[in-house]
């Protein structure tokens, strides 16, 4: 069988995925896909558009690795095991995990956990409306904790404290009491335990808005 014959576009995303897993995003070139996967570049603009479209399917892969809980479970639970699924999928693919943010789910495959944290909500009582503002609501959490974690974001805040002898030491104390005092505990903080406090916060508040039966 040619080789030609059994490139597809699932063959394809993964191969992508493997490469943004090893190499970085910035890597990933079409000319550098298809020597991968012992073909020619314009073999793979049979299935994609440009690498845009690639990009997309490789975010549909890493979303429908997300656990989507089987029914029957409390709305909480269900939402706790979605999001630790999501913060787990990130971590797992690091350099590719930005483009969560960029492209939404759209396969069945990629849904499914959409549908699974639906249903429990309105199972739950939450209306379609609230169900959504919910959905929106963990989606950013998601994102957010995500970006921060992967990028190190609160390791390099400069409120965290400068190195010793810099040009800010000095006058930081004088004119920036309270952050000296709490900066430091910004890169002291356990990634995982912070995501779940952070989560047992969203989850309270969703809970407060819970209509009552």
């Amino acid at each position: 069988m040619p080789r030609q014959a059994r490139l597809t576009e699932r063959a394809i995303a993964e191969a992508a995925l493997a490469v943004l897993d090893a190499e970085g995003i910035e890597a990933l070139t079409m000319r550098h896909l298809a020597a991968g996967l012992s073909t020619s570049a314009m073999a793979l603009y049979n299935h994609f558009s440009d690498k845009e479209a690639v990009l997309e399917a490789v975010t549909q892969l890493m979303l429908a690795e997300i656990e989507a809980p089987p029914p029957g479970m409390s709305w909480q639970e269900t939402a706790r095991r979605i999001m630790r699924s999501a913060r787990a999928v990130a971590l797992r693919h690091p350099h590719a995990a930005p483009l969560i943010a960029r492209f939404p789910p759209r396969t069945p495959d990629a849904l499914a956990f959409v549908e699974a944290g639906f249903r429990s909500f309105r199972a739950a009582g939450f209306d379609p409306r609230s169900t959504a503002q919910a959905y929106r609501t963990l989606v950013a959490y998601s994102l957010g904790t995500q970006e921060i974690e992967v990028t190190g974001y609160f390791a390099a805040h400069p409120a965290a404290g400068g190195p010793a002898g810099s040009l800010d030491q000095p006058s930081a104390g004088r004119l920036m009491p309270t952050i000296q005092e709490v900066g430091p505990e910004l890169a002291n903080q356990d990634p995982e335990q912070q995501f779940e406090y952070g989560l047992n916060v969203v989850l309270a508040g969703l809970e407060a808005l819970l209509p009552r039966r």
